[in-house]
């Protein structure tokens, strides 16, 4: 049969229909009417295939003989075009249960510089959250064109691109409908839309049957961050292909320079050698060589230029169950309301997501103006009150007129003469200088008064009887107890043993230092935009010389070594045995033991550690 034949029957069953098996070449198909009207025919056919075109019209009482291009085929592909794509998909078969939900966002979510607690009056609420998978055809074109399809699921709720290792569809069986105990369920809020950020005591739960979550500006502007998710994963062969154009238009270009450089000569060795009536015209063909290898040149940039083109194929909604619970964080500035999502599938708490970037992480910083933001997306510090915002709140900060340093507007002092603003050292001294504000000279020490000249003592006389000299009592040391104290609390703790944890859904690799009671030091490695960002929670606080550090990347197939270096130079600097480190691969929350650091997703995806190592350079300027 027929790839023609194929597409008919196929759509007669798919609309209702019913098809007999088909005799002497000749299929009976029966269709709805309303699908008949649609195609306008008679309900009842019966259809023959060939795959050219007839000479003449089928006769009353004859078989319908289709081929390509036949008026009833092309409307049944026009049919099929308007049908949408995409389809909807649950995930069933979930425990909505889970006690100390409070405790374990506790425990999986960190901010540095807030309390977290569960919001008063607050239960575990079962309720509905939505992914969406955009399926693209990229088209990538320099001077050959190659085509490929890749995908993107995005969280809902989150406004974000979910690794492929924790999508619903690898590890649940999806059914067409929600079981009817779960449909009634309220549906998780959006939190990623704009004014909705600055709602600090949360979104409430949408009711159930509610079309928020899929309506058409929350789709729109998932699709544009599926875009940008999208163009990234396509980083590693737009930058081979980019490689490959460069070095194709470096040769066509080194071509054109030679052949027009050999015209050129030749033509101004004959404006040389011309007479006055023959070198104009010999001058005017040389402008014209110019301007025609200009313009070959730029032909040849035109035909080798690097262009990415989305289009987006379908697309699929898959709704699952959660578990949620109102989360409160609090300091002295500032209290914000936020979901804690459990997801019963994967077991584990979903991370929150950055206001300021749009990126989930299970370490955020609480901003004075109700965000949560990554340490990255801050802005600096007030030198006064201490307060932080984050870069949506850039407006709250100002800078001290006199030393430049940040100050936010709850701490600047404005004065009523100038106007211009100071933090609280420099106050009074906006207009000290002639009307502008004071120069800041740095501070020169005296030098400390020398010492003065003590007269040699005169020897003492022997005394007649062999006796011992009494011992003569010693100076007191100003300081001594408190530099002995000091040096006895900066000395290196010994660790008994260390456990490495790498994690399966974050590229995160996290060592315990455990001494012989107690828990010394957390040193954790995560893969962010700009490299490897380090952080380390120790004895030694804010003199550990590795926390707050920046690690460029090593290649996917060295970087389980560079990464092994660094813990042994933990282990060698609480002076554990090789023998008593123990690694610990960590999926969906359980910690399988590994003879050795294993590490998968981001850290052995060469696009996402070129754009780290990318990121790096343009942070610290790297060259």
């Amino acid at each position: 049969m027929s790839q023609l034949s194929d597409f008919v029957l196929n759509f007669c069953r798919e609309v209702g229909g019913i098809v007999e098996p088909p005799a002497y070449g000749v299929s009976a198909v029966l269709l709805p009417d309303e699908v008949a009207r649609r195609l306008q025919i008679e309900p009842y056919q019966h259809l023959a295939f060939d795959d050219t075109p007839a000479t003449e019209d089928s006769q009353p009482g004859q078989p319908t003989l289709l081929y390509y291009g036949h008026p009833l085929v092309e409307r049944m592909l026009e049919d099929v075009r308007r049908r949408p794509a995409s389809v909807r998909m649950a995930v069933t078969g979930l425990r909505l249960e889970k006690r100390g939900l409070a405790e374990a966002a506790r425990q999986a979510l960190a901010c540095p510089n807030g309390h977290l607690a569960a919001a008063p009056h607050a239960e575990e609420t079962p309720a509905l959250g939505h992914y969406v998978r955009f399926n693209f055809k990229a088209s990538l074109v320099t001077d050959e064109k190659h085509e490929q399809l890749t995908s993107v699921l995005m969280h809902v709720q989150g406004g974000y691109a979910v690794l492929e290792q924790t999508a619903p569809e690898e590890v649940a069986v999806l059914q067409p409908e929600l079981p009817p105990d779960a449909a009634h369920l309220p549906v998780v809020p959006l939190a990623w839309l704009p004014g909705r950020r600055d709602e600090r005591d949360g979104p409430p739960l949408l009711p159930a049957g509610s079309g928020d979550p899929l309506s058409e500006a929350v789709m729109a502007g998932l699709l544009e961050r599926a875009q940008t998710a999208a163009c990234v994963d396509l980083a590693a062969p737009l930058e081979t292909l980019g490689h490959r154009a460069a070095r194709h238009l470096e040769l066509d270009r080194a071509r054109l320079e030679q052949y027009y450089a050999d015209l050129q000569h030749d033509l101004e060795r004959r404006v040389a050698r011309a007479d006055e009536e023959r070198r104009a015209g010999l001058l005017g063909k040389l402008h014209a060589l110019q301007l025609e290898r200009q313009n070959k040149l730029l032909d040849v940039e035109a035909k080798y230029a690097l262009r990415l083109t989305l289009e987006l194929i379908n697309a699929s909604v898959i709704v699952q169950p959660k578990i949620v619970l109102p989360m409160c964080l609090e300091n002295r500035s500032v209290t914000v309301t936020r979901w804690a999502a459990w997801d019963p599938l994967l077991h584990r708490i979903e991370p929150w997501v950055c206001d300021a970037c749009g990126l989930p992480s299970y370490r955020l910083y609480l901003c004075s103006g109700g965000h949560l933001a990554h340490k990255e997306c801050l802005a600096p510090q007030c030198v006064d009150c201490k307060r932080i915002y984050c870069q949506l709140c850039s407006q709250e900060m100002q800078t001290c007129a006199v030393c430049q340093r940040p100050v936010c507007v709850h701490s600047l002092n404005r004065c009523d003469t100038c106007g211009r603003g100071t933090c609280r050292e420099h106050r009074g001294l906006c207009h000290a200088d002639n009307g502008q504000p004071a120069r800041l000279t740095p501070a020169v020490a005296e030098p400390a008064p020398a010492p003065a000249a003590v007269p040699p003592s005169p020897e003492p006389a022997k005394p007649e009887k062999r006796q011992k000299a009494p011992k003569a009592a010693a100076a007191p040391k100003v300081g001594a107890a408190a530099a002995l104290r000091r040096k006895a609390s900066r000395q290196q703790a010994v660790g008994q043993r260390i456990e490495v944890y790498a994690e399966a859904s974050l590229p995160v690799i996290r060592a315990w230092v455990f001494g012989a009671k107690r828990e010394l030091a957390v040193r954790s490695w995560e893969l962010m935009a700009e490299g490897i960002h380090i952080q380390c929670e120790c004895e030694k606080g804010i003199d550990c010389g590795r926390t707050g550090l920046l690690m460029r990347p090593a290649p996917p197939d060295r970087i389980e070594v560079q990464m092994q270096a660094e813990i042994d130079l933990l282990r060698q600097e609480y002076q554990v045995p090789a023998k008593r480190v123990s690694f610990f691969y960590v999926v969906n929350d359980m910690a399988r033991p590994e003879h050795r650091l294993l590490l998968r997703g981001h850290w052995k995806e060469g696009t996402w550690l070129s754009l780290a190592r990318q990121g790096f350079e343009r942070h610290v300027g790297w060259r």
